[in-house]
């Protein structure tokens, strides 16, 4: 123990002072430091969701989505038909945000032709498509279409090119729109 002069006393009062000394040595100067960053870092991360959520705008809603054009790329054969589905996506918000993909449902004719998805969660955010404010940009996704008894009907629709046009179109899925560290899922369906 260290020697203190002035706080040695005789009796009861030397436990009280020695107990009084220990107390000022537990909470020093760098234990205060160190007590106040770890409540800081607690406190961040009980307010993070709400961070989070403040980094979206408000008005995610009036953000659209719609099927812009379905154009026949290739025909493989009697089994194997490759098409472009471009979207046409409106972000009429003050703030820019990025898609991290698309996942979609494509009808023709109301018939179900399958699922497509388009997927920039592997690229960096500097990559994905840019929805700028006030603006509207195209995004381009592939989508096979197989031959199959469900939808043989359709299928001979989309091989001739006179028939193409006549096709009414149909995109039902999610969308995820991203704002710097949060995101969102908005729903859409659109004809075309």
């Amino acid at each position: 123990m260290l020697y203190y002069p002035r706080y040695q006393k005789k009796g009861f009062n030397s436990l009280l002072y020695s107990a009084i000394l220990e107390q000022i040595m537990f909470l020093s100067r760098r234990r205060i430091v160190l007590i106040a960053a770890i409540a800081a870092v607690a406190i961040a991360i009980v307010f993070l969701p709400l961070i989070l959520t403040i980094t979206l705008p408000t008005n995610l809603n009036t953000v659209s989505i719609a099927l812009a054009k379905v154009e026949v790329v290739n025909v493989t054969g009697s089994s194997l038909i490759n098409l472009n589905v471009f979207f046409s996506v409106h972000n009429p918000t003050d703030t820019t945000l990025t898609t991290s993909g698309i996942d979609y449902q494509l009808f023709a004719n109301g018939t179900l032709l399958g699922q497509g998805s388009l997927s920039y969660a592997d690229v960096p955010v500097n990559g994905r498509p840019q929805l700028f404010s006030n603006t509207t940009i195209t995004i381009q996704s592939q989508f096979p279409v197989v031959n199959s008894h469900s939808n043989s009907q359709i299928f001979k629709l989309i091989q001739n090119p006179a028939t193409l046009k006549q096709i009414k179109w149909k995109a039902e899925g999610v969308v995820d729109l991203d704002s710097g560290v949060s995101s969102s899922s908005k729903q859409f369906s659109t004809v075309l």
